[in-house]
């Protein structure tokens, strides 16, 4: 190796690390007067005001080391990275730290801010950051943009939420950056190196000044980018590598943040479950903080900032050196991997998931301890939709067919070979929809609305990565007309199908409204209400004449004397409160039921108006309540 070659790999250190020496306490004077300020809260350990938004300098200290990587004027190394990498790179990091900044600044919404970290994968994938193969088998194009997609959200949030302590984040970043870089070396990439060691170059220069004490955070714009960095330089050089040289030693040497990532949202998953099934609120989603991740845990157990740092520090190059022995060994190192894995699940098993494992069991005891109870209408739901979009698929296809002068004929196999993203992207939106968690029967015309507009944001989605691997103006016009014919198949098909099974309902609900069995003449109602509490009191009057207890409603009576004559719930609403008298009389009525809340006045003069009348006044509240009318 020449002179040049040798003095090339410290060069390149020392560029990003004294472009973050240099640039950190700079941003550290500018933070305040721009308002980059992380306040004290129940969830921080630091008790000053610090200024954050400080990844910046990481951010340029890495871009100064490209720079003198590319630009400058001596012969390059072989490898995968080039300066097209690199400009294909730098708008991506931008983007991800203007998005982290707006964060620290403004505090965004958890659902805006994983939007923009989704889009921004979808963008890395557009611009050829793409997994290609996983275990050695190469990707489908769809199952390839998910997992790329996935790889940089994963990463981005993992250094996001594992920046708790100071120092934390970067030091782990600075060790797997190190880790990656030297598996390179076994893999024979010299060239490939240098920009690791320029990333962690910059890490080590804003360590510095962010270790314990901290003067400056990282913030958002720091740890995603940190995290997304590290998943474009370990996916741009994992396209000629086996998975355990590739993608094994990188997942390893991030293995801490992802751990992390994975127990909280289990963690917060479990809890949602818990609350849910005990009828109290629902609590934060699993896109909101806690304060039990791996660092919060250890602090609580007496441990001080730095000492949990160098915990976590070591941690993470124990993880990094058993990849770095199986990717040298190859496949001679399963045993190595194994007894690396059990020592691995010991220790979260024992020290790490209780919080965990605590929510898990508390969840499978509350489901043994719940009676089992089949719902037939959900099952009919979730089949019913999937056999729709299956049919909208073929009939899309046969559509397709018939349109050879319009469509590429070459793109039919490319449909085809999608098929499982076009069937499960927008049944993964109506789940997110809550379509299967409505009560469809009770649901109004927004709701079906809303999921009309759930198939068809989910045939958007579906075709929107798609046009990320367009390659011509033709294509994306056809991907365009093909999506926008299955959006407007499936989405009428769904909703008219739910409309359909209500519709069914109330007729159900009218048929057993009739003779009560063995020649039993059924109580003839009346039913003061017109609302959806009415509903609810009609399907439970259904299940009573199932069970043998006839009743036979003859009409609705309401408050809005609008609405007389005109059918609500499959039943004609008759007339009004004030003509009860004349409408027992006139229609043989043995009870009238008070459905909807009324106010105890209201009760009082229900019973002054029927203190003579020959009938039953029965308050409804889930529970009926016989009323006194007559003494």
């Amino acid at each position: 190796m020449s002179f040049e070659a040798i003095l090339k790999y410290p060069a390149i250190f020392l560029a990003g690390l004294l472009a973050a020496l240099v640039l950190t306490p700079l941003w550290r004077r500018l933070a305040p007067r721009w308002g980059f300020m992380d306040r004290p809260g129940k969830r921080k350990v630091h008790r000053q005001p610090v200024p954050r938004g400080g990844g910046v300098a990481v951010f340029v200290g890495f871009h100064v080391a490209c720079a003198v990587v590319f630009l400058f004027p001596w012969k390059p190394f072989a490898g995968q990275l080039s300066i097209d990498w690199w400009f294909r790179f730098l708008p991506l990091s931008a983007g991800v730290v203007a998005l982290g900044l707006l964060d620290d600044r403004y505090d965004l919404k958890p659902l805006v801010k994983l939007l923009g970290q989704i889009a921004l994968g979808a963008a890395a994938y557009a611009l050829g950051f793409r997994l290609q193969n996983l275990f050695g088998f190469p990707l489908p194009g769809w199952v390839d943009i998910a997992a790329t997609v996935f790889w940089f959200v994963a990463l981005m949030n993992a250094f996001n939420l594992i920046d708790g302590v100071d120092g934390l984040a970067t030091g782990i970043a600075l060790i797997a950056a190190g880790g990656i870089g030297l598996s390179l070396v076994f893999r024979g990439a010299p060239g490939d190196v240098l920009l690791f060691l320029g990333f962690a170059g910059a890490c080590l220069g804003f360590l510095r000044y962010n270790f314990v004490p901290a003067s400056v955070f990282l913030g958002d714009a720091g740890s995603l980018f940190l995290g997304f960095t590290l998943a474009a330089l370990s996916i741009s050089t994992n396209s000629k590598a086996s998975f355990l040289a590739g993608l094994g030693v990188p997942m390893l040497a991030v293995g801490v943040p992802l751990f992390d990532v994975v127990l909280a949202v289990w963690r917060r998953s479990m809890r949602r479950i818990l609350n849910h099934a005990s009828g109290q609120a629902a609590g934060a989603g699993i896109e909101n903080a806690d304060a039990d991740h791996l660092h919060h845990r250890l602090l609580r157990r007496g441990f001080g900032q730095g000492q949990v740092a160098g915990f976590l520090y070591a941690a993470t190059l124990l993880l990094v050196v058993v990849g770095l022995l199986a990717s040298a060994f190859n496949d001679r190192a399963l045993g190595i991997l194994v007894l690396a894995f059990l020592l691995a699940a010991y220790t979260v098993v024992r020290h790490l998931a209780g919080i965990e494992l605590h929510e898990s069991g508390q969840v499978v005891l509350q489901g043994l301890a719940r009676p089992v109870r089949r719902n037939r209408t959900l099952l009919f739901y979730l089949v019913g939709d999937l056999l729709i979009l299956n049919l909208v698929l073929l009939a899309g296809h046969a559509l397709v067919d018939l349109q050879d002068g319009v469509l590429d004929v070459s793109l039919k196999a490319a449909w085809l070979g999608s098929a499982p993203m076009d069937l499960f992207i927008p049944f993964a939106v109506l789940l997110l929809f809550r379509s299967y968690s409505r009560v469809w029967y009770l649901a109004r015309v927004s709701e079906y609305a809303s999921t009309g507009l759930a198939v068809a944001l989910g045939y958007a989605i579906a075709g929107g990565l798609h046009l990320l691997v367009a390659r011509s103006r033709g294509e994306v016009l056809s991907l365009m007309l093909y999506y926008l014919l299955l959006a407007g198949l499936a989405a009428p098909a769904v909703v008219l199908t739910r409309a359909a099974l209500r519709v069914v309902q109330d007729l159900m609900q009218w048929r057993m409204r009739g003779p009560g069995p063995d020649g039993v003449v059924p109580a003839r109602a009346l039913v003061c209400g017109a609302g959806y509490r009415t509903t609810l009191f009609l399907r439970q009057i259904s299940f009573r004449v199932q069970a043998g207890a006839p009743v036979e409603v003859v009409g609705l009576v309401s408050e809005d004397a609008a609405i007389t004559g005109h059918a609500v719930h499959g039943i004609r609403v008759v007339g009004t409160c004030r003509e009860l008298p004349a409408l027992i009389a006139r229609h043989r009525i043995d009870v009238v039921y008070l459905v909807e809340a009324v106010a105890a006045a209201e009760i009082d003069g229900f019973c002054r108006m029927l203190k003579d009348v020959p009938v039953r006044l029965v308050r409804w509240d889930i529970v009926e309540t016989d009323v006194p009318l007559h003494g």
